[in-house]
């Protein structure tokens, strides 16, 4: 047997605890059995990368299930056979992010276990959360496109019963409401993808080999989607060429760009931070929204192949990481900064990745899964501790919280630039290297410095501004709050964040750049880090230290954190915070550039429109209903009135002579009558 089918235990584990904490008397044994059966989703995880880590070179694993099978003959204009495919698929991708995802998961839900006791919807959040560990370890692990989309619309449907936990509170259903428009808006992309898929590479599936086992090759498959576009640029795939890739990689880059929650559709992970509980808000911004990332990953070849889609899909993330950094230094809310900050690092991903950067982007979202959890509970004890979500009523925090300080200065450092989320983009920018070969056009080259050196430097204000904020200074006086009594939290809150933090940086020490093979003694050492390990292709880019990135980064991390310090210091912080609240630019980036308001402007005729049609049915639809409802009423009214016993006879026996009647018509038709008249 091979050991790689433990991949299918991964999401498997995580959907029986969800199951199983349906039948547990106990909340609190509900949440306990879900953070059980996640530890051991975990458990199999980290042996698949240890498995993988010791095995880099062999091909990749598949298990296959058939879920539907449609085989007629095929035509020549139209796909006709149709097999839909579930399983998994091992590779050093995939391995990596189930490993990342499901330690996420099980934080967060050893995390919750302590901090929502008394929250609404304890049981509801454990069951949800297991499922869409289910929905997130299954998507990575997914082998082709069809798996990809239920598992991703199941993952969309659990986060929204996690938004929904407070569904008394008219506000926060409002705000889940609209998150779960936006990220089915991705749902949506992703379905024309899969569709489109289908259509322009049903009828060259038919005709390659079909690997063993299998009646035809499965057309979602990532190996036959990469296949299909290299013989698309060979015109060999009839009624396909590079407009139909285009067409292909737009759909797939907007369904990347809403699930990593990239500009505009950063909207759904603002609400999310604006009406959710701290759990769920790191459980989407760390656990939901790099799945784009990995999507974008999984498509590489498409994209890389469609005419100019890396450059655009550059520059929204690079944009993206420009506009959630100022939007975090402009607010006050701890948790709506954490989530800047998650939406700006992804977006620094997906510049990497566009600029040709696939392993350095890949490691950027690998990484932010760490530091993203990291920021979003330790933003949690801070909350719980000062109780108030507004750091400007925060501060002194060193001398009473030594523990979630320093943890809250680990990821101030990795966010400001020593997680190499600020090098590896700029990196890729200025060596421009098209993975499709040649390079980027001079332009694109210095539009992308430009856009990922702004990015890196606000990014690091951001961190400085929020961690000199709260750790600096004396500890805010205001009514009711007993200032001299804060204390850091309890053990059982402090250790899944120390856990948390010790993780992060070995995530980031694995992605260090440079390393190559070494000689120890007789031993030759492979240097594996994640940039040998996770590669596009079948060899590693050829990837060595930029000193000019890794200068620029360095001076990205210091003067960032140098202007935090003297903007934000505790001699200037009142003042700053004043300027701040009158300069109307700022308070546009604390409103998130009203893109809320905009949504809501833009859906009222579409409101509008489903009023009218509601009124239509209450008007119209519903009296037809009801009067057809009246008529078989009186008429079994009247029916009722006839009925007696001669006539319940009569109809029986009518019945029986019909019956009789129509059993010899069939013996006589079928010449089994025993009388034939001649």
């Amino acid at each position: 047997m091979n050991l790689y089918n433990a991949a299918w235990a991964v999401p498997l584990l995580f959907l029986i605890g969800g199951l199983g904490s349906l039948g547990v008397e106990t909340h609190r044994r509900a949440g306990q059995l879900c953070v059980f059966f996640s530890a051991l989703a975990f458990i199999a995880a980290a042996f698949l990368l240890g498995v993988r880590l010791t095995h880099a070179s062999q091909p990749a694993f598949d298990s296959l299930l058939t879920f539907f099978a449609m085989t007629p003959p095929e035509g020549a204009t139209f796909a006709t056979q149709f097999q839909a495919q579930i399983g998994v698929h091992v590779d050093a991708l995939s391995v990596s992010f189930a490993a990342a995802l499901s330690f996420a998961t099980l934080i967060v839900q050893w995390y919750a276990v302590n901090t929502m006791r008394t929250e609404q919807g304890f049981r509801r959040f454990f069951c949800a959360s297991s499922v869409l560990g289910f929905a997130t370890t299954g998507f990575v692990l997914s082998p082709n496109l069809f798996d990809s989309l239920m598992l991703w619309t199941i993952g969309s449907a659990s986060l929204f019963v996690l938004l929904t936990l407070s569904w008394q509170h008219a506000e926060s259903t409002r705000h889940a409401l609209r998150a779960y428009v936006v990220i089915a808006a991705g749902d949506i992309a992703l379905t024309l993808g899969v569709v489109f898929t289908w259509i322009k590479f049903g009828i060259f599936s038919s005709l390659l080999t079909a690997p063993s086992g299998q009646s035809i090759a499965d057309p979602f498959s990532f190996k036959v989607i990469s296949q299909g576009v290299y013989a698309i640029l060979r015109h060999t795939v009839a009624g396909s060429g590079p407009r139909a890739l285009l067409v292909l990689g737009i759909v797939f880059v907007v369904a990347a760009c809403v699930r990593a929650a990239q500009f505009p559709f950063s909207l759904w992970l603002s609400d999310t931070a604006a009406s959710s509980a701290i759990p769920v808000i790191a459980l989407a911004a760390a656990t939901v929204a790099p799945l784009g990332a990995y999507l974008v990953a999984r498509v590489y070849p498409v994209l890389a192949q469609s005419p100019r889609i890396l450059p655009a899909l550059a520059l929204v993330g690079g944009i993206t990481a420009i506009l959630a950094a100022v939007s975090g230094i402009a607010q006050r809310r701890l948790s709506r900064i954490a989530v800047s900050a998650a939406t700006a690092e992804l977006g620094l991903a997906l510049a990497a990745l566009g600029m040709g950067g696939y392993s350095t982007g890949l490691f950027i979202a690998f990484t932010s899964i760490f530091t993203s959890t990291l920021l979003i509970l330790v933003a949690g004890n801070l909350i719980h501790v000062y109780k108030t979500d507004d750091i400007a009523e925060m501060g002194g925090a060193w001398p009473k919280l030594r523990s979630t300080t320093i943890a809250f200065a680990v990821w101030a450092l990795l966010a400001g630039g020593l997680a190499l989320s600020s090098y590896y983009p700029i990196a890729a920018a200025l060596s421009g290297a098209d993975p499709a070969g040649g390079t980027f056009s001079g332009r694109e080259r210095v539009v992308m410095v430009i856009v990922t050196i702004v990015a890196a430097l606000l990014i690091a204000v951001l961190a400085g501004r929020v961690f000199t904020t709260v750790i600096t200074g004396a500890i805010t006086r205001r009514r009711g709050f007993q200032h001299d009594r804060i204390a850091d939290v309890g053990r059982l809150l402090r250790r899944p964040i120390g856990l948390l933090m010790v993780a992060s940086v070995l995530a980031v020490l694995v992605g260090l750049p440079g390393l190559q093979p070494f000689a120890l003694g007789s031993r030759r050492i492979a240097g594996l880090t994640f940039l040998r390990f996770v590669v596009y292709g079948k060899h590693p880019q050829a990837i060595s230290i930029d000193g000019i990135a890794l200068l620029i980064a360095l001076l990205a991390l210091v003067g960032g954190f140098a202007a935090a310090w003297l903007w934000y210091g505790p001699a200037r912080r009142t003042a700053t915070l004043a300027a701040a609240a009158a300069f109307r630019p700022l308070r546009v980036a604390e409103e998130g550039f009203y893109v809320g308001r905009l949504t809501d402007l833009a859906s009222r005729p579409l409101l509008a429109i489903a009023g009218r049609i509601a009124s239509f049915d209450d008007e119209v639809t519903a009296p037809i209903a009801a009067s057809v409802g009246e008529s078989a009423d009186l008429a079994a009214t009247g029916l009722g009135a006839l009925r007696n016993a001669r006539l319940a006879r009569y109809l029986a026996g009518g019945i029986l002579v019909i019956g009789v009647l129509a059993l010899l018509s069939v013996l006589a038709a079928t010449g089994h009558l025993w009388v034939h008249l001649t």
